[in-house]
């Protein structure tokens, strides 16, 4: 049976069988067109610049729906129909489809670790997006089907006997090479265990408790290390990091206020001294770069606050690093910095480096091997002369270690004979030393490290970055 719309003629909709599914197959095929479009532009766009999560995804959303409606209203648009007639028509036809793939698309891009921060010229990116948008029109395809089979969505395009866009059958193909595509990258991103630092590593999923899953798949390798790797959740121990805010301006110098909340979801107020300090927040950019130690002050209900300016955008990791309960934690979460992004590439492994203040340090030791530990010894020289470090932190130096990829924080410690006479951290030391600074530690996995060594000398603190590469 036909219907006659001026010159457009078209046949019933099917409400079963195989007839329905094919129809549901190309009106989910044509809605896809338009959000991946959108999806696309909004993801590159946001990333490019980048914007936070949030904004990347309210973006991607909002092109998303507006491609989606568009694709669907031109060829009515053109066939005559008024504008006010085809708002109501293309709002009916794909609101619900479109928000199906959007719920979908978005939530595996912020699953697949890296995904939003690895930035445009990264296959991760891709890969993860092609998946994310094939597997979304695979589960919005029975959303579409239901809604044909009551006369809705699709249906109410279909009955207007107009019809347009790109070809449904291209658009399979399309599809279908997304999907071999983003399955390559991803299989091959899960199998590589040394990955790309912008890609932005570890995007950890806000848990309960315990210790999860790195983008690089070290988890099998950590579980037998948890001494050694720290930082990988926001939650521990039945303990939560809960920063006030998630975004920073760039440039510019705000108070980065924070707690660490118990089981009863109340700030922590017991907190033991772990080198000369309660509590110690290690802040840095998500390729390594950026490094900030600092040592916030925390009010009688609990709160920690402390000046933080971050001059280059990006995303940036957030470790608060304490004990309690004569346990070490270390919780982290991520914080946004909209702008420009330019990622760095990690440096090689070098044995010499220079601080910005113009000491060069020496690295010490032999190759590191994982799950081995292992020594790392320091030399300060400025003017071509051992420099004799005062005490930082109660003892010669401190050291940060942090894994390539997810920023898994590595437990290091002081070696005796460092000069500091409180191993412990606890008291306060006076004397000075030319010895080595050395610190034990043991690298859980292979693959690269960044190391920030931290010294003092004539009252103030210098900081100099090592690359280590472990191997198996």
């Amino acid at each position: 049976m036909s219907h006659d719309h001026g010159n457009h003629e078209h046949h019933a909709m099917p409400t079963e069988g195989g007839a329905l599914t094919s129809v549901a197959i190309s009106a989910t095929l044509h809605c896809l067109t338009g959000c991946a479009i959108g999806e696309i532009a909004g993801m590159a766009i946001g990333t490019a610049l980048g914007f936070s999560n949030f904004a990347t995804i309210a973006l991607a959303v909002g092109l998303a729906f507006l491609f989606g409606y568009g694709l669907t209203s031109l060829p009515l648009l053109r066939a005559g129909l008024a504008l006010a007639a085809v708002i109501p028509i293309a709002l009916a036809s794909d609101t619900l489809s479109i928000a199906t793939m959007e719920i979908v698309d978005n939530a595996i891009m912020l699953a697949v670790p890296g995904a939003m921060e690895a930035g445009i010229d990264s296959l991760l990116f891709w890969g993860s997006l092609s998946v994310a948008l094939v597997i979304a029109g695979v589960i919005a395809m029975p959303v579409n089907r239901w809604l044909i089979a009551r006369g809705k969505g699709h249906a109410v395009v279909h009955e207007t006997g107009i019809h347009g866009g790109p070809s449904p059958r291209l658009i399979g193909v399309l599809a279908a090479l997304a999907a071999v595509f983003g399955t390559t990258v991803l299989v091959a991103e899960a199998l590589d265990g040394d990955g790309d630092p912008a890609r932005g590593g570890h995007d950890v999923a806000e848990a309960s408790s315990g210790m999860e899953e790195d983008m690089e798949g070290h988890a099998a390798d950590d579980a037998d290390s948890l001494e050694q790797v720290r930082g990988l959740a926001v939650s521990d121990g039945g303990m939560t990091l809960d920063l006030e805010r998630s975004e920073v301006a760039q440039g510019e110098e705000t108070q980065l206020r924070f707690a660490i909340l118990g089981e009863d979801e109340e700030p922590l107020l017991d907190f033991e001294v772990e080198h000369t300090k309660e509590l110690h927040l290690i802040v840095v950019r998500r390729d390594l770069t950026g490094f900030q130690h600092l040592h916030p002050t925390m009010d009688g209900g609990g709160t920690w606050s402390t000046p933080l300016r971050l001059p280059d955008a990006g995303n940036y990791r957030v470790f608060a690093d304490f004990k309690t309960a004569d346990t070490n934690y270390t919780l982290a979460s991520d914080l946004a910095v909209d702008g420009d992004v330019d990622w760095d590439e990690l440096p090689p492994q070098g044995t010499e480096t220079t601080t910005d203040s113009g000491y060069d340090v020496g690295i010490e030791g032999a190759a590191a091997t994982a799950g081995e530990e292992a020594t790392l010894s320091f030399n300060v020289i400025r003017d071509g002369e051992l420099v004799e470090v005062e005490p930082y932190l109660g003892a010669a130096g401190h050291l940060v270690a942090l894994r390539e990829g997810d920023l898994a924080y590595l437990h290091v410690h002081p070696l005796e004979g460092d000069g500091d006479g409180d191993h412990d951290g606890h008291g306060a030391e006076t004397t000075t030393s030319r010895e080595p600074i050395s610190f034990a530690t043991e690298f859980p996995t292979a693959g690269r490290y960044r190391l920030f060594l931290q010294f003092k000398h004539e009252g103030a603190v210098h900081t100099a970055a090592f690359t280590r590469e472990v191997s198996r």
